[in-house]
């Protein structure tokens, strides 16, 4: 038995598949950790019912090293929408951010955005797309979020349909 304990211990694959079996995927927590209070946001939309007000869409900020929730209701999700949720909630609450992830809408991905987002020195990332785990931590909020507000509204609204 030792002498094949010997020759796995050896083995160059065995090892680089231990190796291989330690590291984390990018989208695991542990990325947010080289991040300080405030550094990195996800962002993205969700639709609820119409307001009084005409709004239906919520821009979510979520802060990545905490899940710090910020919320802004605007009537249509556009860039500038975008950004103004993001100087109010953000930049002049928390400071300004190193990054900030979305996925790839075009409320997101355009050349508005990528100007304010380079004015401001942001990185601006653009996620996976169809790769639910790269926007974990906005996703888990939406979905709470959404779970919250059909509860509080007694499961009567059209929230998350």
């Amino acid at each position: 038995m030792d002498k094949i304990s010997q020759v796995i211990h050896n083995c160059e694959t065995c090892t680089a598949i231990k190796q291989a079996k330690r590291v984390k995927p990018l989208w695991y927590s542990g990325r947010w950790l080289k991040y300080r209070y405030g550094e990195a946001w996800q962002v993205d939309y969700i639709t609820l019912p119409q307001t009084c007000q005409g709004k239906c869409y919520v821009l979510t900020m979520v802060e990545a090293t905490t899940g710090w929730l910020e919320t802004y209701p605007v009537p249509h999700a556009t860039a500038w929408n975008t950004i103004l949720g993001l100087e109010k909630q953000v930049l002049w609450r928390h400071g300004t951010p190193e990054r900030i992830e979305s996925d790839n809408g075009t409320h997101f991905k355009n050349g508005l955005i990528n100007t304010w987002a380079r004015e401001h020195g942001i990185e601006w990332i653009y996620h996976i797309p169809y790769h639910a785990p790269a926007a974990g931590k906005v996703g888990r909020c939406n979905g709470l979020l959404k779970t919250t507000l059909k509860a509080l509204d007694g499961g009567t609204s059209k929230i998350g349909k």
